[in-house]
């Protein structure tokens, strides 16, 4: 696990770098919207760390990662309840209400799911000085 963390916080950290640069690419060069392409990428960047830490025997989950977990898939069981249930009404509108908070919140699960990431790449580098 500890070389996970190492190289999952260099890639997380590259992946919202350059979103950053696509974001502000896009808007002062592009003007077309290619962004979300980049952020649809770096959700599934975080999505598969998540998972990685989330089934991980060796990891030790903390008070934030527990909440961030709880949240994020909220919001992803909603998405693919949506998919599945696309055809029943109340199920759309029920699930379509919580989405209505959740996706909005979105990137400051990202930028909360870095913070994690940092947390952890920093207390292991600390760990390993001692």
């Amino acid at each position: 696990m500890k070389t996970f963390i190492k190289y999952d916080y260099y890639t997380q950290m590259f992946v919202a770098l350059s979103f950053i640069i696509l974001l502000i690419t896009d808007i002062a060069v592009f003007e077309k919207g290619y962004s979300w392409l980049g952020y649809f990428l770096m959700a599934a960047f975080h999505t598969i760390s998540f998972l990685i830490r989330m089934f991980s025997k060796d990891y030790s989950k903390s008070t934030e990662f527990k909440i961030y977990s709880f949240i994020s898939l909220t919001i992803l069981i909603s998405l693919l309840l949506i998919m599945i249930f696309d055809d029943i009404d109340w199920v759309t509108n029920f699930i379509g209400f919580i989405l209505m908070f959740g996706v909005p919140l979105t990137p400051i699960l990202a930028i909360c799911y870095l913070i994690i990431v940092y947390k952890d790449y920093h207390e292991l580098v600390q760990n390993l000085k001692l």
